[in-house]
């Protein structure tokens, strides 16, 4: 994948700020990635979305986002940096469009500044644009003083994303419907993992077309999900068996490019590689005793990006810190 780190894309619509007299408030917050330890796909429904049944965890992966308010009538501004930003439009960047429906919503003008480092590498099924939307929501909520509850705010990222509910919660949950509908279970065992991104071009609509490419014997019941969701309530960890997702074998049938990266994996250490939502980055467990500078030397030799991961609970992924305000 290609980097950018240096470069910077800001909103080319947005008004430049019209001198420092006032002070204007802020907030950082982080956007954290996200693994699905289980993804099923239960139905196609009536009104084209598929009905699935996942349970996803957040991890200190994080995209990074400062939102500054900007005087009244200057509009939105939505710059972006970081290695991932490039190829991102920033007209229609899903951090721009939380930052919108919030102040719909709230009945005010989306006077704000939004810096985003992208550090989740993306398209990777790692969810750093739902993220991105969520932290947005999370932020403005708190910049704004608003006080509105998760219900609330997770209801207004459904109309976003089927992902940004998840976000907005936070930690480990099990989702249902298309993914808004989300049940936060408790913390887990933290998790050590490496997530690898094969070297592949960002493919447009890429999740449509998995979903396109499921066959009615991909569909599963939801049990799977469920009884992961029931042993990591009871805070045992989850079983490699359970780790299972619906698009896996979509990729066996559609795609050997992917197939032909994952395969030289396996020799390097990859023992067993879960794929993260709908690809192409695939994550692999890694125990306390294992050789992580090792491993992640002979994966990187193979040509994925290899970023080591450890799931995150609640409270650390929903952290908002407030800024002095600047002049």
């Amino acid at each position: 994948m290609s980097s950018d780190s240096e470069a910077e894309h800001p909103h080319p619509s947005a008004a430049p700020l019209k001198g420092r007299e006032e002070a204007h408030a802020g907030v950082r917050v982080l956007a954290p990635a996200k693994v699905n330890l289980a993804l099923e796909v239960i139905r196609k429904r009536p009104d084209g979305y598929h009905e699935i049944d996942t349970v996803m965890t957040t991890l200190d992966l994080t995209d990074r986002i400062t939102i500054t308010e900007r005087a009244p009538g200057a509009g939105l501004q939505v710059t972006l940096t970081g290695p991932y930003a490039a190829g991102i439009d920033p007209l229609d960047d899903l951090s721009g469009r939380a930052a919108n429906r919030i102040a719909e919503a709230a009945g005010r003008a989306p006077d704000l500044d939004i810096r985003v480092e992208k550090r989740i590498p993306s398209p990777a099924g790692l969810g750093g644009g739902s993220s991105d939307a969520a932290a947005v929501l999370r932020g403005v909520n708190a910049l704004w003083d608003l006080n509105w509850n998760s219900d609330h705010l997770a209801a207004l990222g459904a109309t976003i994303g089927s992902d940004v509910p998840f976000f907005v919660y936070g930690g480990v949950a099990r989702c249902t419907g298309r993914g808004e509908v989300v049940e936060p279970l408790r913390d887990m065992r933290p998790l050590r993992m490496l997530i690898l991104v094969p070297p592949v071009g960002g493919e447009p609509g890429k999740t449509a077309k998995r979903y396109a490419a499921l066959h009615p014997h991909d569909f599963t019941d939801g049990h799977g999900s469920q009884r992961l969701a029931q042993r990591l309530a009871r805070h045992a960890p989850p079983p490699t068996v359970d780790l299972t997702n619906a698009f896996e074998r979509v990729i066996e049938r559609t795609d050997p490019e992917l197939l032909a990266h994952y395969a030289l994996y396996g020799p390097a250490g990859a023992l067993r590689l879960h794929l993260c939502g709908s690809g192409p980055a695939v994550f692999l467990l890694v125990t306390e005793g294992a050789k992580v500078a090792e491993l992640r030397r002979d994966f990187a030799e193979l040509g994925p990006t290899v970023i080591e991961a450890h799931t995150t609970p609640r409270g650390d992924a929903l952290r908002v810190e407030r800024l002095a305000a600047v002049e």
